[in-house]
């Protein structure tokens, strides 16, 4: 019996990582910034990490992000993601062969996510309101299957992610992910 109540204790030890703060717990320095607040993806560096990310396939690709993306997330850890952006990615595989594929994300995932050290664990997501779509064409005609695909993926509760946060600027990064997403506030 006693073992079976240690077994208990602990096992729901881990069930703490699930729950939010109570409004009488203090926030930890990450959750002061990080938490009540509106960021905004830096798309310009998101762009960089793409085309370094293609390079490393071999490919040496033009990368542009149109659009926006922002993370809506409360002081009890709600949390909106906002996504109206496309992800251009242009490749000339020959003299005279131009590919271009073109990632979309449109809509809006819920969910929450609460800070754990320096981790952020997104729980109860919703996503059934975001689209990602991929498309792809060879000298302006369309190409299916695309050649490659870009790989951003939009926060989900799969994975934690790992966050830095240093007053208007937040990093997130989905644990085992290639790409780290940097926000700015403000």
């Amino acid at each position: 019996m006693v073992a079976l109540g240690a077994a208990v204790i602990v096992g729901l030890g881990g069930c703490s990582l699930l729950q939010p703060a109570t409004t009488d717990d203090p926030l930890t320095a990450i959750e002061s910034c990080a938490l009540g607040k509106t960021w905004n993806l830096d798309t310009a560096n998101m762009a960089e990490q793409v085309k370094a990310q293609q390079g490393a396939q071999g490919r040496a690709t033009e990368v542009v992000i149109n659009g926006s993306q922002t993370l809506d997330w409360s002081l009890k850890g709600a949390v909106a993601l906002n996504s109206d952006y496309s992800v251009v990615v242009s490749w000339a595989a020959a003299a005279d062969q131009l590919n271009v594929v073109t990632e979309t994300h449109a809509g809006t995932a819920t969910g929450v996510a609460y800070i754990s050290g320096e981790v952020a664990i997104p729980r109860d997501w919703d996503a059934t309101g975001l689209s990602t779509t991929t498309t792809a064409t060879l000298n302006d005609a369309p190409l299916d299957p695309p050649p490659f695909g870009v790989g951003l993926t939009d926060i989900d509760d799969a994975v934690g992610l790992e966050l830095t946060c240093d007053g208007a600027t937040m990093t997130t990064h989905p644990r085992g992910g290639v790409y780290t997403q940097s926000w700015t506030t403000g």
